[in-house]
């Protein structure tokens, strides 16, 4: 029975762990990116933590706008999420004009939804105000991307539009890539700084294998694996302290991220249920 109580702490260390660590997941991805199935906004739009009306998909991703490095992150995934739309909508319209097709309304929802991504770049992460330009103009974005995926559903068939969706899947462009280059570089600079910050929780002198991740040298999962090894091997006693100082940090973020959408829905900032096509 001791045992197994032991082993249940250790996954629930490790569950808060890595929810502190890794709040932006595996550096290669991002989070923002397109997606195309109904159901997904369906998900997004049903599942509201009570006292606001902000999704959890939202409430989620401004956890880390609490300093300038993590509101720099979520705005590259969205400005990465636009370029990727709006290079895929281009590429689409060039389509649609080679088969005649008439694509005054889709060039005109280009022409806003690249507006949306100047005013992306020019938002200032470091701002006290950068969580609700975020929250702006991420919903901005995907009010204007559903309206060019339900503009587009107008003009053709279902069957047309999977053919071209599949031709774009592997799309990109010098822009995009070097957008992609930077926000790698922040989100391991920001696991960085959270990986430090528990091993200090931990106890542990030796960060090579922290170093090597920054350098590219060895993946996020394999540091994840090293702390798996460090939790198990300590004693009961000190795994419940470290649990109860990560459970009350995570807390103590959780109530700050709803107070900052609460405050902002009190301000009349809507949420917008948009959906990049």
């Amino acid at each position: 029975m001791r045992k197994i109580t032991n082993l249940l702490l250790v996954l629930m260390l490790l569950g808060s762990i890595l929810s502190v660590a890794f709040a932006v997941q595996a550096d290669e991805d991002d989070q923002g990116t397109t997606q195309d199935e109904d159901q997904d906004e369906q998900n997004n739009t049903t599942n509201m933590p009570r006292g606001h009306h902000y999704g959890n998909d939202t409430e989620r991703e401004v956890g880390i706008m609490n300093n300038s490095l993590g509101a720099r992150i979520r705005l590259l995934q969205l400005e990465k999420a636009l370029l990727t739309n709006i290079l895929k909508g281009v590429m689409t319209v060039q389509v649609l004009k080679g088969l005649n097709v008439t694509t005054t309304e889709l060039e005109h929802i280009l022409g806003n939804l690249s507006e949306v991504l100047e005013n992306v770049r020019a938002a200032d992460p470091a701002a006290n105000d950068s969580v609700q330009v975020f929250v702006e103009l991420k919903n901005e974005s995907k009010n204007l991307t559903k309206q060019f995926r339900d503009t587009l559903r107008l003009l053709l068939d279902n069957e047309t539009i999977a053919m071209i969706k599949e031709q774009l899947k592997n799309i990109t462009s010098d822009e995009l890539q070097n957008c992609s280059m930077r926000l790698r570089h922040w989100i391991r600079q920001f696991n960085m700084n959270q990986l430090y910050r528990l091993y200090g929780i931990i106890g542990e002198t030796n960060t090579s294998m922290i170093n090597e991740y920054i350098n590219g040298n060895i993946s996020l999962d394999l540091v994840k694996l090293q702390l798996r090894k460090m939790v198990n091997q300590m004693a009961q006693e000190k795994r419940h302290m470290i649990f109860s100082e990560i459970k009350e940090d995570n807390i103590k973020k959780k109530i700050h991220t709803q107070k900052m959408l609460e405050d902002m829905e009190h301000h009349g900032n809507g949420n917008g249920h948009g959906q990049p096509y």
